[in-house]
């Protein structure tokens, strides 16, 4: 830096001459006019010496007695001058040249950041670069998507260097070159960068001026050192979140007496065990702590109550146990944000709470909570915005003192035992309410209209509890109000028209009620309506024809009221309905020829988006109608075990989804459910238009004529039921191309002719054409014609016979015959009868120790006679002589020691049989509409189906009401378990980038070979991770294909929310259509190979907020930032393919370009899946080209790992 000293005279404050630098030892030697400028060039810069015209009498002496010194002293004054810039041009250049050594790490820049990086240019201009007094200070390349194999020694020259960010790169770094960052460092950022290994537990001794740290999202692995904050006493921010840490951390060592300036300390998403170190009370000055999302044990320490400076403390998603200590009240005094959730805690709730004045949002939600809410608490938080206690088993009375909370914005109860009534002083106290949810709690009394005084709430959920009285009608005040959800409770009274004053209101679900008296059409006037469910009360009157001014109506449930007159028309101006049920009414009439979304018309955007459906599946004839859609959020599924009007339901399958429908321009109305009115007249041939259609459901009614013919062109019906009508003519030929129709029921009604035999009809029970007198052909009776009735029985004349000519004595020698053949039957059968006795004895112990206590599942088969004895129908020699009793033999019982796997369509046992060997046993769910014909049948198909990536079907038998199946044993497991279990992280480890890909295509290659190869192809409808395979050799071996057909028709078409697991395995067009197809089969496939990719499940919360993992992964590749999606494991895995030579990693260049290879493959691999799950089926590969891209999975095209798999 160039600095002047000036020199004045006495007289004058004109400068006599400026000295470049600060000479203090120089005294200010004026000099004479004749030398008024002395340039001097310094290298590059140039020094000058300014005199003033003007010298005094004092200068004159000066100058004469001493200019040679004069003379002097600007030379020396020169001479340093010119090592001192030199010296500083030495520096900068230095600090280029270590970031060139930098850059020639980097294998790839997509984003050009690197491009400027040129010794010709100046340092401070360069991309990233920040310097000051030019010296490089801040180095910063955070979000460029770099790739390359780091090591921080070029960088160990920047001594002033104070800040280093690198995050959100793609980087294979070893943590063991944190050690050599520069001394002075302050602030580091690495986070998301590729960093692998142990943490250093020298790193704060290296370097010890750290003060924010974040090396979150890595793959740093193994515990914390107990050591590791030593020397760490500027630091103020750590961040080592999302990482794979392992091992306690209780013994870490943090010292206190003011030494320990940490501020914020993040150690969530990691498998850190153990209980949480009670060292952290000498971190006084410690604001968050953040250690959600691990594994931690044990009770809270008391001791945190020490941080009073504390304001974030985020312990949820643990296994956390005991009581909440009262000490934590201690740490109130400036606590902002308390996260408990999802831990095992259990207890009262602490006053002293109540001293936490200035907490915004108390969740204490997903534990084991007892005991009343201390109504003292509420009272002294006059800052809280969130109270989240759901799923606990909190008793007593709703907490009146939430009406002091003037910023409180949502409350969530649901799920506990909270009993009494709502306080009506909630409203207008707790002015600022946006949520109020208290379902599934015993609530009693009425609605308070005082709520309407709260004039920001958006959502009400009251369902089910025991509140009476009518709605009140003060809600139509709500102008902000958009859900308001009652159902299952004592209400009765009118529905208020003055609901229809609230504009955004969206949803309206007050079904199981008692209200009375007509739909009010003011209702109307709210054209938001989306879900309407009036389901199950008591209304009266007509349906209104206002129906059709609401365009975003999407479900429409009126059924099992008293509703009366016809269908109006009006309602095929609804081009949003999808879903209608009218079932169990009094209408009449006849059906409307167009009802709901017709095809071509517009789509609206956002319809029942954010609502978590469920739909009970009712099963049988014990309640009418094909089920109920219902809003089920925060509610457990058991608590409708407990619905007096439900218990005599079947309704054992939920079905559940974050949404219903996606409605493409294509989409038509899906379900329609018109049964047990008194409709009359024919069918209207405008049914077979809704293509779309899946659930038609017409029967108990008086409907005459042909079943139309249109109706085959509904390709994606699986469901039709048109029993006791009066339907006349034959079945149409068309039903012969319904390949989704799995169930059907004609029965008693007058259809007469064959029943086709192509297609599913044929394939279905008798009972489902029972009670049609002119009806024949397959499954029922042949059909009777002149040939046949001629031919019958035609040798049965011929043998009337001669009498017999036997002679007389022949008789008494047949006699003595018969009598010596008795004696010896008479002695077998004792002896028989003896051993048969044993058996029984030794069949009724077996029974009993199948139906023990320790059983994993119940049974049964009573009415079956010796089921011990049952063989089992096998597909492979050795099998052949396999007995029920053997099966019971090898599963001990099938105890719960034995189950390995339970999914959506039954158990998993292990069974072990005499010779050594092992097999799966699926024990199937009781299945309804299904013969044992049919079973059997089935059975023999799928035993038919063989291939090296299938889990082949080994034999099947049926025992009672049950039906087993069994596999050939897998020994790895499934995918799932050994990529998301953290039970087994060995497990984990042996999935390297070639194992994935591997993997990858031996499932594409057994749904291609199901897809493509098997007569009839074979859609799988259930694809998944858990449905993937691996046997001892880590191949993939897809499962459970053909098991829908197995249950019943509708859980067949809903399996895109239960069976398929999580809902993230589903395809968008699932949700607006209960059809699936081979193109589903490919997206779900789409996302097994993005969990291979990611490491990630398919739907996390925390992970993904209200998307999931295909929407995560496609923003992320939108932002252009897809190698932040690639599993850390395999980014580490990269790192590691290192050349070793005597125990030393020596990468060469050809380690490196063999990785950046790799990285191209794995992008390469995104492209793919992205192509299977693309929102549009008609875009997605079919089996074979994914095949066909997944063996040629290489970069550019090269084949160097088609062998691979």
């Amino acid at each position: 830096m160039l600095l002047c000293f000036a020199v004045t005279s006495h007289s004058q404050s004109k400068p006599l001459f400026l000295f470049p630098g600060t000479f203090p030892f120089l005294p200010p030697f004026p000099f004479s006019n004749s030398l008024t400028k002395v340039p001097s060039k310094l290298g590059k810069k140039t020094t000058s010496l300014l005199l003033s015209p003007h010298l005094s009498r004092s200068a004159l002496f000066f100058s004469s007695m001493g200019f040679a010194t004069l003379l002097f002293t600007g030379l020396l004054f020169i001479v340093v001058s010119s090592a001192s810039v030199s010296s500083s041009s030495s520096s900068i250049n230095a600090d280029a040249e270590a970031l060139i050594l930098f850059k020639k790490m980097i294998q790839r820049d997509p984003n050009g950041a690197l491009s400027n990086w040129d010794l010709k240019a100046d340092l401070c201009s360069w991309n990233g670069v920040t310097c000051s007094q030019g010296r490089l200070t801040q180095l910063d390349l955070s979000g460029n998507f770099l790739v390359g194999h780091l090591s921080f020694y070029p960088l160990r020259s920047l001594h002033m260097m104070s800040s280093l960010k690198l995050g959100s790169n793609s980087f294979t770094l070893n943590s063991t070159s944190l050690l050599q960052l520069p001394y002075g460092l302050r602030q580091l950022d690495l986070s998301l960068s590729g960093l692998v290994g142990p943490v250093p537990d020298s790193l704060f001794s290296k370097c010890p001026s750290l003060e924010d740290v974040n090396l979150s999202f890595n793959n740093l692995t193994g515990p914390i050192p107990t050591d590791f904050f030593a020397g760490s006493g500027k630091l103020r921010s750590l961040d080592l979140s999302y990482n794979n840490l392992t091992g306690p951390i209780s013994a870490l060592r943090i010292d206190g007496g003011g030494s320990c300036s940490l501020l914020q300390l993040d150690l969530s998403g990691n498998r850190i065990g153990d209980g949480i170190p009670a060292a952290l009370s000498n971190c006084t000055n410690l604001q968050s702590l953040s250690l959600e999302w691990n594994l931690f044990s044990g009770q809270i320490p008391p001791s945190l109550g020490e941080l009073t400076s504390l304001q974030r403390l985020d312990l949820s998603h643990n296994n956390l146990s005991g009581w909440i200590p009262p000490d934590l009240g201690g740490a109130c005094s400036s606590l902002q944000e308390l996260t408990l959730s999802h831990n095992n805690l259990s207890g009262p709730i602490p006053e002293t709470f109540s001293a936490c004045t200035w907490l915004q949002s108390l969740d204490l939600s997903n534990n084991n909570i007892s005991g009343p809410f201390p109504d003292v608490i509420l009272g002294n938080l006059r800052s809280l915005e969130s109270l989240l206690l759901s799923n606990n088993m909190i008793a007593g009375e709703f907490p009146a003192s939430a009406s002091s909370c003037k910023s409180l914005r949502v409350i969530d109860l649901s799920s506990n035992k909270f009993s009494g009534e709502i306080p009506p002083e909630l409203c207008p106290g707790a002015a600022s309410l946006e949520e109020l949810r208290v379902p599934d709690n015993l609530i009693s009394g009425r609605i308070p209209p005082e709520l309407s005084k709260c004039s920001n709430l958006k959502k009400i959920d009251l369902s089910l509890n025991d509140l009476v009285g009518e709605i009140p009608s003060e809600f139509g005040r709500l102008e902000n109000l958009e859900q308001l959800i009652a159902w299952f409770n004592g209400l009765d009274g009118r529905i208020p028209p003055e609901l229809g004053r609230c504009k955004k209101l969206k949803n309206l679900i007050l079904n199981n009620n008692c209200l009375t008296g007509e739909i009010p059409v003011q209702l109307f006037s709210s054209s938001n309506l989306e879900w309407i469910s009036l389901t199950s009360n008591e209304l009266t009157g007509q349906i209104p024809r206002e129906f059709g001014l609401l365009t975003r109506l999407a479900v429409l449930q009126l059924g099992n009221n008293s509703l009366s007159g016809e269908i109006p028309h009006e309602l095929a101006r609804c081009s949003s309905l999808v879903w209608l049920d009218l079932n169990s009414n009094n209408l009449t009439g006849e059906i409307p020829p167009r009802l709901g979304r017709q095809l071509g018309a517009k789509a609206l955007n956002g319809i029942l988006s954010g609502n978590t459906l469920v739909f009970v599946r009712n099963i049988g004839n014990s309640c009418k109608g094909v089920g109920g859609l219902l809003e089920f959020a925060g509610i457990r599924p058991e608590r409708l075990l407990q619905v007096p009007t439900l218990r005599s339901c079947d309704f054992t399958r939920l079905y559940s989804g974050p949404i219903l429908s996606l409605f493409t321009k294509y989409q038509t109305l899906e379900y329609l459910d018109l049964s047990y009115n008194q409709l009359r007249g024919k069918v209207p041939d405008e049914i077979g238009e809704m293509v779309a259609l899946q659930v038609l459901e017409l029967s108990h009614n008086h409907l005459s004529g042909e079943i139309p013919s249109s109706l085959g062109k509904l390709k994606e019906m699986g469901v039709f039921d048109a029993s006791h009508n009066r339907l006349q003519g034959q079945i149409p030929d068309s039903f012969s191309n319904l390949s989704f129709l799995v169930q059907i029921d004609l029965s008693n009604n007058e259809l007469t002719g064959q029943i086709p035999q192509r297609g599913q009809l044929s394939t279905l029970p008798a009972s489902q054409f029972a009670d049609n007198p002119g009806l024949c052909g397959v499954p029922l009776p042949e059909c009777k014609s002149d040939e046949v009735s001629a031919s019958a029985a035609p040798g049965t004349v011929r043998r009337e016979g001669k009498k017999s000519s036997t002679a007389p004595w022949a008789n008494s020698i047949v006699l003595g015959i018969l009598i010596s053949v008795a004696s010896v039957c008479i002695l077998i059968v004792g002896a028989v009868a003896m051993r048969a006795r044993r058996r029984e004895v030794e069949e009724a112990k077996m029974l009993g120790s199948l139906q023990a206590c320790h059983a994993a599942t119940t049974w049964k088969i009573d009415k079956e006679k010796e089921p011990l004895s049952i063989n089992v129908a096998t597909f492979q020699r050795q099998l052949r002589k396999l007995k029920f009793s053997q099966l019971i033999e090898a599963t001990d019982g099938f105890s719960a020691a034995a189950l390995i796997g339970c999914g959506g369509f039954g158990e998993v046992f292990k069974a072990t049989l005499k010779d050594g060997s092992s097999v799966a046993i699926k024990k199937l769910i009781r299945l309804s509409c299904q013969g044992d014909r049919e079973f059997m049948a089935e059975m023999e198909t799928l035993g038919k189906i063989k291939h090296r990536n299938l889990v082949p079907l080994l034999g099947y038998c049926k025992v009672g009401e049950e039906r087993l199946l069994v596999y050939e044993f897998m020994e790895f497991g499934s995918l799932d378990e050994v990529l998301h279990g953290r039970s087994k992280p060995h497990d984990r480890s042996i999935l390297t980038w070639e194992i994935r890909k591997k993997i990858a295509r031996g499932a594409a290659k057994g749904l291609c070979f199901l897809h493509h190869n098997c007569i009839p192809h074979i859609i799988h409808r259930d694809m998944k991770s858990s449905n993937v395979l691996l046997d001892h050799e880590m191949d993939a071996r897809v499962s459970d294909f053909g098991m829908a057909r197995l249950i019943s028709a509708l859980d067949t078409h809903l399996s895109v929310s239960t069976l398929a697991g999580t809902p993230g395995y589903v395809p968008p067009e699932y949700y607006q259509s209960f059809r699936c197809t081979a193109k589903g089969d490919v997206y779900s496939l789409g996302v097994v190979l993005l969990e291979l990719l990611t490491g990630k499940r398919p739907t996390d919360k925390d992970d993904f907020g209200d998307t999931n993992l295909v929407g995560w992964v496609k923003m992320k590749v939108r932002e252009g930032r897809q190698m932040e999606v690639i599993d850390h494991d395999l980014l580490a895995e990269t790192a590691t393919t290192a050349t070793t030579v005597k125990g030393a990693a020596v990468t060469t260049e050809e380690d490196v370009e063999a990785q950046a290879e790799e990285v191209k493959e794995m992008v390469r691999y995104l492209e793919i899946t992205l192509q299977c799950v693309d929102d549009f089926p008609s875009r997605r590969p079919n089996m074979v080209q994914v095949v066909a891209m997944l063996r040629d999975l290489a970069p550019n095209g090269s084949s160097s790992n088609t062998n691979s798999g």
